[in-house]
């Protein structure tokens, strides 16, 4: 190994990224790695970049530990010198299984955190099959949240993460991933450092230095002009003040809006007077997680400057128990001048979300509009952690979301809208109550009252009864409950445990996707 290394000469790849040098290091001291793909065949990706030396060592190396290559798989190896670590990650059974993004992502992803494990600080990732997905692993894998962890924090050492190769390719997928992680953290931050307007002043900082985007951040008093009482009922039983936050990019001047998103802003969620158990109440703030995945998608499009008219609106308030809470069995008036009769008021995330989508169609008159929320624990039972649900009467904006789903792997599952949940919505004394009046469905029914405050109300069921999955009146909507989604269980591949920042990557796709239309 020795006389290998002294005969060595020094490596290295475009943009000057090293694969090895020539000074041998102690183990323990050795800071710089290598992330490079094989195959199941034993064939190493992009090797014609790579020193024939370096090739032969690592082949020797995985088929001396009779490794596989599995899809996903991380095999170490020093390099000849001893003074890189290399990260041998496999990339499945053949060539032509390479080239699905999950299993690059989680194989990259998977490679940085057992270099990460040997302390090493300055990172290059090989030429993968797909460079966005390796892009993306490259953020995704590196996050952590750590900003209260004061010890931690001060023997934390910077990690440096590049490509041996960069291309476009490349550095858009970090920023999808970079946007995830920024979801990631406004969901993680505990709510007396999130509050209302704490996300606000976030989102006018955030996206201040990007090229055509507008922020305007409402107070109260708009709220009160704009007729938005469900949003004032549930915020009046805090002492936080509430916050609507408005963000506008333009992409493509003169157009109209192609699509808006509205995410639920709920910074901490207790369920009101409907009050939630104690066990997993810490998980209520990442409440507000539509809206952290709607202003981190937000800021992913115009750092791309995609060539679209995008708008954004997250209503923001805590729902909490006081004097001055809205109580069960309470009635108030709705912007879309409906009357709601309050009877779960843990079911307020829909009651938030309908002023918001109510003003943001009137407002902004978008082709397509889609709100991510946090919503409903019947849609966990269904679904779990992995499936982001979606409620949507339009075929078309059903494909979207679907294909761009499948490209960012992030699982999405098409559900129900029927004519029955609409009738499962009357109130004795008020024009709809805010849940279905049978306990069940509650996923279905929560869908479809958000629907009556799109393309107007549904009070009357038609005589005969059918599913809604074929209206492709404008504005197409979308509802995607991501209760389930809102956190990871583990820290499997490119996953973090805790909250996921999911699905920030589908919906900056979806954009994407509608801004080539």
């Amino acid at each position: 190994m020795q006389s290998i290394a002294r005969n060595i000469r020094h490596f290295s790849v475009a943009h000057g990224r090293h694969f090895a040098t020539t000074r041998a290091l102690p183990r323990d001291t050795i800071k710089t790695g290598l992330v490079v793909g094989m195959f199941a065949s034993h064939k190493l990706f992009s090797s014609e970049q790579m020193p024939q030396a370096l090739q032969d060592k690592i082949v020797q190396e995985v088929q001396a530990l009779d490794n596989k290559a599995d899809a996903g798989s991380v095999q170490l190896v020093l390099s000849p010198d001893l003074t890189q670590h290399i990260a041998v990650v496999g990339l499945g059974s053949s060539e032509s299984t390479a080239n699905t993004t999950e299993i690059v992502r989680t194989a990259v992803a998977n490679g940085i955190k057992q270099l990460k494990a040997k302390k090493v600080s300055d990172i290059s990732i090989a030429p993968m099959p797909s460079a966005h997905a390796a892009g993306e692993a490259a953020a995704l894998a590196s996050f952590t949240f750590t900003a209260f962890k004061t010890q931690k924090k001060a023997e934390e050492s910077p990690l440096t993460i590049a490509s041996a190769d960069v291309t476009a390719e490349w550095s858009a997928g970090r920023v999808y991933a970079e946007a995830q992680n920024y979801a990631r953290e406004l969901m993680a931050t505990p709510a007396n450092y999130m509050t209302p307007t704490i996300f606000a002043q976030r989102v006018r900082d955030e996206m201040a230095s990007l090229a055509n985007v507008t922020v305007n951040v409402h107070d109260e008093q708009w709220a009160r002009r704009q007729r938005m009482g469900g949003l004032i009922a549930v915020a009046q039983g805090s002492d936080e003040p509430l916050r609507f936050v408005e963000i506008i990019y333009r992409g493509r001047p003169g157009d109209p809006v192609a699509l808006a998103l509205v995410g639920k802003g709920i910074t901490f969620d207790t369920g009101g007077y409907s009050l939630k158990l104690g066990k997993n109440m810490d998980l209520m703030k990442g409440d507000m997680g539509g809206g952290a995945t709607v202003v981190a998608a937000m800021r992913a499009i115009a750092q791309l400057q995609l060539p679209i008219n995008v708008v954004a609106t997250v209503p923001l308030c805590e729902n909490m128990v006081s004097g001055r809470a809205t109580k069960v069995s309470d009635v108030y008036t709705s912007r879309a001048g409906l009357t709601v009769e309050v009877m779960n008021t843990d079911a307020e995330g829909r009651i938030v979300l309908a002023d918001a989508l109510h003003y943001t169609v009137e407002a902004h008159q978008p082709r397509s509009i889609v709100d991510v929320a946090t919503l409903t624990g019947a849609m966990v039972v269904a679904l779990g952690e992995l499936y982001t649900g979606v409620f949507t009467p339009s075929p078309t904006l059903w494909q979207h979301i679907d294909r761009a789903g499948a490209t960012t792997d992030e699982p999405v599952w098409r559900m129900p809208l029927h004519d029955r949940w609409d009738a499962m919505l009357k109130s004795p004394i008020a024009d709809l109550s805010n849940i279905g009046c049978k306990g069940e469905a509650g996923a279905c029914t929560a869908a479809a009252f958000l629907r009556q405050f799109v393309d107007g109300p549904r009070l009357t069921p038609p005589a005969v009864m059918r599913e809604q999955n074929n209206d492709e009146s404008v504005p197409r909507w979308a509802h995607l409950d991501i209760a389930g989604p809102m956190e990871a269980s583990t820290s499997e591949g490119y996953h973090h445990q805790g909250m996921s920042g999911r699905p920030t990557r589908l919906l900056i796709e979806l954009a994407k996707q509608l801004s080539a239309e």
